[in-house]
């Protein structure tokens, strides 16, 4: 698995006062798109943070459900991780240890809305879904990040995250 690490202040496991952890899926199907979501004002792979014990396979399952209402099942490792040693995670003072695995996926279920379970900010700001295609993903990231559709952070990580994508991968297959 490729691991990223930013920590551009130089601290230390021992400086973090917490950790989250989060994964995301890039999921494809056979014509050649990845589906992708809106919510908060932004764009975003599917996903959302580990609960409790649950390890992140079982994680990525139930998040992939309760955003997308598809049933997946883990049959690889996750592909690569970011993780983020935060100084101020989120504008709340905090430093907080933030590592994120993404999983890739091959399915051409469709999103089943009525077997989503969206959390309270989802639903408050109308999270909804989409397809694009694979060959055009990182022009379809880098214009609505232009157009501040897309928020500069989240798509910077998508745009290395879908690059490291084809890296190890080759493309859409």
């Amino acid at each position: 698995m490729k691991e990223i690490i930013i920590n551009d202040k130089n601290l230390t496991e021992n400086d973090m006062e917490s950790e989250v952890i989060r994964v995301k899926g890039l999921i494809l199907n056979s014509n050649g798109k990845i589906l992708i979501a809106h919510n908060n004002n932004t764009y975003q792979f599917p996903g959302g943070h580990v609960d409790g014990d649950e390890s992140i396979n079982e994680c990525i399952v139930r998040e992939i459900k309760e955003e997308t209402g598809i049933n997946l099942k883990v049959t690889e490792d996750p592909f690569m991780s970011i993780v983020t040693y935060n100084q101020n995670y989120f504008g709340t003072g905090k430093k907080v240890l933030s590592k994120i695995y993404y999983y890739r996926f091959f399915t051409d279920e469709e999103p089943n809305l009525e077997e989503t379970e969206y959390d309270e900010l989802e639903l408050a700001t109308d999270f909804n879904l989409f397809y694009v295609n694979f060959e055009d993903f990182d022009s379809f990231l880098e214009k609505n990040i232009e157009s501040g559709e897309l928020d500069e952070n989240i798509g910077r990580e998508m745009l290395y995250v879908f690059s490291e994508y084809n890296n190890i991968f080759g493309g859409a297959e």
